[in-house]
């Protein structure tokens, strides 16, 4: 998901038509499960609490865009387009919930994650002084912020395994310390943003008083990073708020924001006062709003209201699927990876207020592939996952 490579196949105004060589084969590979379900005549869709959620969030999306295309607001061949990949990413999640079965399974998953994120970081760490920001390999035109998201859920998966998978505990403190520097040097404000949110459910979730020394130690080191580190760091952190000279700048009650965060402020101000009102329900459609830099206000603006109750509540769930199993499983290794998941979960929300998260295909596959093992957990852990009896819901 990571290591693949990207061809730009058209561009219309606001946004690339890209396609990447994980969306050939996963349209490969959802032809290939569709006709296994058939073969043995089993259930598309398995028992999952997220079910009922995905399908009103894709019926909304799918009226909206549709609405918006009779309307004029969308092309329909970009609409279709990013309609059928946000589409694809909930595929992703059915297939992985299907097929998920066994403790070995999730292993294998876990160990192909750990080694893509180690190539990742070791062609992140390679370039740090080599280019200003790190973005992904085969990024293209490149983009910070997506490598921040992936490392920032990854990571947290990594930290919450440390926490009680204590078997393989100092391989992956040192994955998780091999990783840090790539993180750093993105210079991704929303994925620094998340990882406050993501020490905040880490410090709820677990009551053992050394991770709260780990949080700790990491705030501080983070610190010291800005004050004695790059200077491009504390540039980009404190940027934020302390405008540049003779720069535009914004002011939001007694804060001042620099020209970047100045530019997302203003465009969601022309979402809220312009846009929305015009079509508060169903929105424009897929693309059909221009480009927004935050999940929120975008779903809002393309999907309108009730696109984002449907997208919130299907967000729910997943964090009310996610605490089930933590609560449930007694696995060492299911119980770090359940709370990983929350704690990675919990940044990406954060990390959304500033970004088009569940639309990034980097960070959005990773995301529902995991998700649809947490889910799974539970009846991994105990033996129902390889019963063939599921019954739709």
């Amino acid at each position: 998901m990571l290591l693949s490579p990207e061809l730009e196949i058209g561009s219309t105004s606001g946004r690339a038509i890209v396609v990447r060589a994980e969306d050939m084969l996963l349209i490969l590979l959802s032809i290939t499960w569709l006709a296994k379900m058939a073969i043995k005549k089993a259930p598309v869709l398995r028992t999952s609490p997220l079910n009922i959620p995905i399908g009103i969030y894709v019926a909304v999306m799918c009226v909206a865009t549709v609405r918006g295309m009779l309307l004029g607001n969308v092309v329909p061949l970009k609409g279709t387009f990013y309609l059928l990949k946000l589409i694809e990413y909930l595929v992703l999640y059915f297939i992985v919930l299907n097929e998920t079965a066994s403790e070995k399974q999730v292993k294998m998953f876990l160990i192909v994650l750990f080694l893509t994120s180690l190539a990742v970081g070791i062609y992140g760490n390679t370039h740090i002084g080599r280019v200003g920001r790190i973005s992904a390999p085969f990024e293209g035109s490149g983009e910070p912020n997506t490598l921040g998201g992936y490392l920032l859920f990854i990571m947290s998966i990594i930290a919450g395994l440390i926490v009680y998978y204590k078997k393989r505990r100092w391989p992956l403190i040192c994955l998780f310390v091999f990783l840090l520097p790539t993180f750093l040097f993105t210079y991704s404000r929303a994925s620094f943003l998340g990882v406050i949110f993501s020490m905040f459910v880490f410090t709820f979730l677990t009551k053992d008083k050394r991770v709260i020394i780990w949080i700790l130690a990491i705030i501080l080191a983070f610190f010291m990073a800005i004050n004695y580190g790059p200077p491009m760091l504390k540039k980009r952190v404190l940027g934020t708020f302390i405008p540049e000279e003779n720069q535009a700048v914004k002011k939001v009650g007694p804060i001042y924001l620099g020209p970047s965060p100045a530019a997302r402020v203003q465009s969601w101000e022309f979402a809220f006062r312009k846009q929305l009102p015009r079509k508060p329900l169903l929105g424009y459609g897929i693309t059909g709003a221009g480009f927004l830099d935050s999940q929120y206000v975008l779903t809002l603006v393309e999907t309108g209201v009730l696109g984002l109750l449907a997208f919130l509540w299907l967000m729910w769930r997943v964090w009310i699927a996610a605490l089930r199993s933590y609560k449930t499983v007694e696995n060492p290794l299911y119980k770090g990876l359940a709370m990983g998941f929350m704690v990675g979960f919990a940044g990406l929300l954060a990390h959304a207020i500033g970004s088009n998260t569940w639309v990034i295909i980097r960070i959005a596959e990773p995301f529902w592939f995991f998700t649809a093992i947490v889910v799974k957990l539970v009846d991994v852990e105990s033996g129902k996952a390889k019963l063939e009896d599921y019954v739709p819901r």
